[in-house]
């Protein structure tokens, strides 16, 4: 969820709520009062301003594509260095190369790239899908040469016409939070409220298991020598 700029930055979860923090390293002393009594502050969680600096960097889950044709358990192919580079093939298709690891992607998958100088953004393979090239639609990529740290990650392609066979754009856990919903909302509208309450219940308890798995806040501070350990 962060990314370590020039600082640490920390973040918190409350509901749907995330809050970010800067850690203020050293300390500072202020005059507190006019008699002369002094402050010492050290090592400050401050709330960052407006002015964030690039390199932060917050994901979720997309809202604008509720429905996706794989799990994204199933979107595990990814790749990132500094040999890849972006071809325009001017009239006809525009490709991306890597010279040194290669990829794995296959024909049809959508992929989202990170870290380019003018080609970030999300893409679907239209062509090919080999060991060192993926092909695109003509006309998609700015020419660009390898030397930035490029990375390649698979994502769900959308679907616009759901069916039996389309997937929640959730994770495992949550899409059977969902499941628990629906199975609590029909309840309701049957007037079974003991039905109702269970399902709730377990809903929110998968809620709870899924953000468990994925919060992981640590926070670290030098110790004085004279510190007690």
């Amino acid at each position: 969820m962060s990314v370590n700029v020039s600082r640490e930055w920390y973040y918190f979860l409350r509901g749907r709520e995330i809050l970010l923090y800067k850690l203020l390293g050293g300390s500072s002393t202020e005059r507190v009062t006019q008699s002369g009594v002094f402050s010492t502050r050290s090592h400050e969680l401050m709330y960052p301003n407006e002015d964030i600096e690039d390199g932060l960097r917050v994901e979720y889950t997309a809202l604008n594509e509720p429905f996706v044709t794989e799990a994204l358990e199933s979107t595990t192919s990814k790749t990132s260095g500094i040999t890849i580079a972006f071809v325009d093939g001017g009239v006809s298709s525009d490709t991306i190369t890597d010279t040194a690891s290669g990829f794995n992607f296959t024909d049809g998958d959508k992929i989202r790239v990170q870290g380019s100088t003018s080609n970030d953004g999300d893409y679907t393979l239209s062509g090919t899908a080999n060991t060192g090239t993926l092909t695109v639609a003509t006309g998609t990529f700015t020419a660009e040469t390898a030397g930035e740290r490029i990375t390649i990650t698979q994502i769900p392609k959308e679907v616009a016409s759901p069916d039996e066979t389309s997937h929640i754009n959730l994770n495992k856990m949550l899409s059977l939070a969902v499941v628990d919903y629906v199975k609590a909302m029909k309840a309701d509208r049957n007037g079974e409220l003991d039905k109702k309450e269970y399902y709730m219940k377990e809903f929110y308890s998968k809620l709870g298991d899924n953000e468990s798995n994925i919060r992981k806040i640590s926070m670290s501070f030098p110790s004085s020598p004279f510190a007690v350990r």
